[in-house]
């Protein structure tokens, strides 16, 4: 977690934003070992877990590096600002007087390893999810604390 001053709270990215890509290598790097180990070889298989190790994996691992690059978020000033996306960039900009709730999700591997997603519902009923943040729950405590300061007011 950045935190630039006292109201603005920053996150990007959790390493968690590559477990997809190593959940793909190790898959099929096990139907590889899979096939050679066979009596008799099968090679075609072989073949095909090569190829997606050589080409798939890679485009993954960039895929998901890429999106790690882009991924920002920001609350403070009154507002939330996030970019995610890649190759297609989404932009949200949200004032917290129009967010109604603020909530964190994780899956299991992020419960683990940390991390989370962000999920945003507003006040119109329009839903958000910013996956594989770094910091969620800073992210989301401002936004609650900001909502109930403002309910309160």
């Amino acid at each position: 977690m950045n935190q630039t001053d006292a109201s603005t709270v920053r996150t990007g990215a959790h390493r968690t934003i590559f477990l997809p890509s190593l959940a793909v290598a190790a898959t099929w790097g096990i139907v590889y070992l899979w096939a050679v180990t066979r009596e008799p070889a099968l090679p075609a298989i072989a073949a095909i877990a090569l190829v997606i190790e050589a080409v798939v994996v890679p485009l993954l691992f960039i895929h998901a590096y890429l999106r790690a690059r882009v991924l920002r978020v920001e609350a403070g000033d009154g507002r939330l600002m996030a970019v995610s996306g890649f190759p297609v960039r989404q932009r949200i900009d949200i004032a917290f007087d129009d967010i109604a709730v603020a909530q964190v999700r994780r899956a299991p591997a992020q419960r683990f390893f940390g991390g989370g997603a962000l999920a945003l519902i507003t006040r119109q009923g329009k839903r958000h999810l910013i996956a594989d943040l770094a910091d969620a729950d800073a992210i989301a405590a401002a936004i609650n604390n900001a909502i109930r300061r403002n309910g309160a007011a």
